[in-house]
């Protein structure tokens, strides 16, 4: 897959994408999370390129995504990563697509649902939480310690990390060797990711919305129970368990994974 990726050069920043199963009509794109890259949805690649056009991106500052000119969190922040992707979007003439984001990829969709409904045939998000409530102090203190280790000893910090997203050594090798790939950037986009709120936007969400939740994402699951309550409210939404996964349930479990997407846009195509 590395030999198909692509590089679009935006506004701000130059960013990687993959795009497969081009001659496809329908759209599906996959976004990841804080110090993660594409590389983590290789596996929907390969299994959805036969039936939609399949695109994924690292965000700035991620895999080989070029960082900004000025390292500071407000170039890091949901915001733009939204402009980043709408860009990309555009550049690809991309007018439709169903959207699935992990962890800070979720919150993405929510703002991109925000500005844009019309681009959004339906969304999904695992590893992700509607809203948190820290403070800028506890926020800034987070991102301290991350700059703190990652100049200390960066594989060691992300190593332990990796173990706290997925119980799977196979994958925690994999988060690890993605980490590694943007060491420079994981502490400003957490510095956007302490205190944000998206329950509006669920609650008067029209178009479908999936969330996924993995039984082993302990940190995120105990931050659920408003967005839970929120998601009660829209007829559209609807949550699936996923057994066995951590933070990353795609990589975890690939193929339960797919099969819960496809059947989520079959029952979508029925119900249209």
């Amino acid at each position: 897959m590395n030999e198909l990726i692509k590089t679009f050069k935006g506004s701000e920043v130059e960013l990687e994408y993959l795009l497969t199963g081009e001659n496809n009509s329908e759209v599906i794109m996959f976004v990841h999370g804080a110090g993660a890259n594409l590389r983590q949805y290789f596996a929907q690649h390969e299994h959805f390129f036969d039936q939609y056009t399949v695109l994924s991106v690292s965000l700035r500052g991620h895999g080989l995504s070029r960082q900004p000119k000025v390292k500071r969190g407000e170039h890091y922040t949901l915001e733009r990563n939204k402009d980043d992707i709408l860009e990309l979007l555009e550049f690809l003439k991309i007018s439709k697509i169903h959207y699935v984001g992990n962890s800070a990829g979720g919150i993405i969709g929510f703002y991109i649902h925000d500005t844009n409904p019309n681009l959004l045939k339906s969304i999904t998000t695992f590893g992700t939480t509607g809203e948190l409530q820290y403070s800028d102090f506890t926020t800034k203190i987070i991102s301290g310690i991350d700059k703190m280790m990652i100049r200390w000893n960066p594989k060691r910090y992300f190593s332990f990390l990796s173990k706290n997203i997925s119980k799977n050594k196979s994958v925690q090798k994999e988060v690890l060797d993605m980490f590694m790939m943007s060491t420079e950037s994981v502490p400003y986009i957490r510095l956007n990711l302490g205190n944000y709120s998206c329950l509006n936007i669920i609650k008067n969400m029209n178009i479908p919305y999936l969330l996924i939740r993995g039984e082993q994402d302990q940190e995120i699951n105990r931050s659920l129970t408003s967005t839970l309550t929120a998601l009660a409210t829209n007829n559209l939404a609807r949550v699936v368990e996923m057994e066995q996964v951590g933070h990353i349930a795609n990589m975890d479990r690939p193929d339960q994974f797919n099969e819960i997407l496809e059947n989520f846009w079959k029952q979508i195509e029925i119900e249209s």
